[in-house]
């Protein structure tokens, strides 16, 4: 099983490096308090915080 992780808004996303070295999440589920209309199943977002950027 793949392991998840949550973004602030409580959405879940699973993460991988995209082709610029940022790390990139895929919403595999979305939280019914999440106020983004663009956190759907499926999605890709770029992940937050310092500890996710370019290395």
């Amino acid at each position: 099983m793949t392991e998840t992780k949550a973004l602030p808004c409580g959405c879940r996303v699973t993460t991988a490096r995209d082709f610029l070295g940022r790390v990139v999440g895929t919403i595999v589920q979305r939280d019914e308090s999440c106020s983004r209309s663009d956190h759907q199943p499926g999605q890709v977002v770029v992940m937050p915080g310092r500890e996710n950027a370019r290395q």
